[in-house]
């Protein structure tokens, strides 16, 4: 038998940052990865939030030669695609002024590939004295009186731990066998298609500047995101189990045989590399995250943001807190679900449980806008370009088109209203509940409100010319 202090089931980001700070705080650690290597997986890469800067020292020592795919994601661009599949609009966006900290004020996220990163993380858990164990399958627990106690690898071998963290992703081996879930429900698990493509490095900063992000909202299909790095990019989407009427590839498709997408890839001079897909756990707050020995982080205890699912800074954040919360535990030689409670207790005081305070608002919005594209995104398309895009229309004069622009909106509002009133103002309510006696203060609403008709003219003024 081999016997550890703790097991963490997983090498992704999660698991590495729980084997790290438990290897530091000197426990005898072990990780498992079943692939040859971490990061070695169906899945390209991701974008790294500042927010993992600001968390954690080590992010200072990733650099282009520990991962050269890293690309600073300086600017987003949204395009919208109306019912026509033609792309109505964008809009770029950046950084804004009311960021407060570096490096969130340079770039909105930084790229970077999955098997560039997770073996440069995982270093410095093997570094900190952690045992990496790849290439090995963990399929069951071991239990006693109930409770578990080990982990079983596909050949059989043993390992004994006080605790077994899984880090071990949505199809969580741990959870499942220590009883914590069984399998996720449809309407809590997203399937993910993604295209890989080649691209030049010059082609990419030549044509796509210091752009590293784009979101196609489609009218037809479900919202579909690009994430470019230094010599590449790759192009997915996702919805709930619940949603698919149609082959995930048959909507991706859509996206990238847009005449527009085409257009792009041509001038990039961009080759599919691979085509992918995985699943995310996408729920409005977790459960069932610890047990007897047991405590689930990242995507197999349910983190991944509620409104966009970002996966990895949630599973740095709860593997810190796992690996923390564990040494108190064995120091105390009580391993229990009442001890391990405060699991649960620690992560909520973070920012990861402050997104949750808002997570089925933030949930329901989402899934009811862009992942549901024939209900609400082929009304919201043409709605929101009237208003960014009619404005700039010559074809009559300014105060005339305003007026059509108007109009043009308010034929919306019977498909708007109601979703407002389901989805915007649960959502505002709950952002804003602690002040929200006073921006719904009666008495300055009627305060405000003559100043404002005072400031309607009277009668339709002549313009121009000089009194006589």
């Amino acid at each position: 038998m081999n016997t550890y202090d703790i097991i963490i089931v997983g090498a992704g980001p999660g698991g590495s940052i729980a084997a790290k700070n438990a290897a530091e705080m000197g426990l005898k650690t072990v990780f498992f990865e079943r692939g040859r290597k971490p990061g070695e997986k169906n899945s390209s890469g991701c974008g790294l939030g500042p927010r993992m800067w600001k968390d954690f020292e080590i992010m200072k020592e990733l650099t282009p030669e520990k991962c050269p795919s890293m690309r600073a994601g300086a600017a987003s661009r949204n395009y919208f695609v109306n019912k026509e599949d033609i792309v109505a609009g964008y809009i770029m966006a950046r950084p804004t002024e009311s960021v407060s900290y570096e490096p969130a004020k340079s770039w909105i996220t930084m790229n970077v590939y999955r098997s560039e990163f997770d073996p440069w993380l995982a270093e410095f858990a093997t570094d900190a004295g952690a045992e990496l164990k790849t290439s090995t399958l963990i399929v069951d627990l071991i239990k006693e009186n109930g409770k578990v106690c080990g982990v079983i690898d596909e050949k059989g071998e043993k390992y004994e731990a006080s605790i077994v963290i899984g880090a071990d992703g949505v199809i969580s081996t741990v959870a499942m066998k220590s009883g914590l879930r069984t399998k996720w429900a449809q309407n809590q698990v997203t399937l993910v298609p993604q295209y890989d493509f080649q691209a030049p490095p010059e082609k990419i900063d030549d044509i796509m500047g210091d752009e590293a992000l784009g979101v196609w909202w489609g009218a037809t299909f479900p919202a579909s995101y690009q994430v470019f790095f230094r010599d590449g990019f790759h192009q997915g989407l996702g919805n709930w189990m619940s949603w698919w009427d149609k082959n995930p590839l048959f909507y991706l498709n859509k996206v990238v045989n847009l005449k527009y997408y085409q257009r792009l890839l041509k001038i990039l001079e961009a080759k599919p590399r691979e085509l992918q897909a995985h699943l995310l756990p996408w729920l409005d707050y977790p459960y069932n995250t610890y047990t007897d020995g047991v405590i689930l982080i990242g995507d197999a205890g349910g983190f991944p943001c509620p409104l966009e699912a970002e996966g990895i800074y949630p599973a740095m954040i709860t593997g810190k807190i796992s690996a923390q919360i564990a040494a108190e535990a064995i120091a105390s030689g009580d391993v229990s679900k009442a001890v391990l409670h405060k699991f649960d207790e620690e992560w909520q005081k973070t920012s990861i449980g402050e997104e949750f305070e808002a997570g089925y608002e933030l949930w329901n919005i989402w899934k009811a806008l862009p992942f549901s594209p024939k209900e609400t995104m082929s009304w919201f398309v043409p709605m929101i370009m009237e208003v960014l895009g009619g404005i700039f229309d010559w074809s009559q004069p300014h105060a005339l088109r305003i007026r059509q622009i108007a109009s043009h909106v308010k034929s919306y509002m019977p498909k708007a209203t109601p979703f407002i009133m389901k989805y915007v103002i649960p959502l505002v309510a709950k952002t804003f509940e602690d002040d929200l006696d006073k921006l719904m203060d009666p008495k300055k609403i009627m305060t405000i409100l003559p100043k404002l008709l005072e400031l309607l003219p009277q009668k339709k003024r002549k313009r121009g010319g000089k009194e006589k």
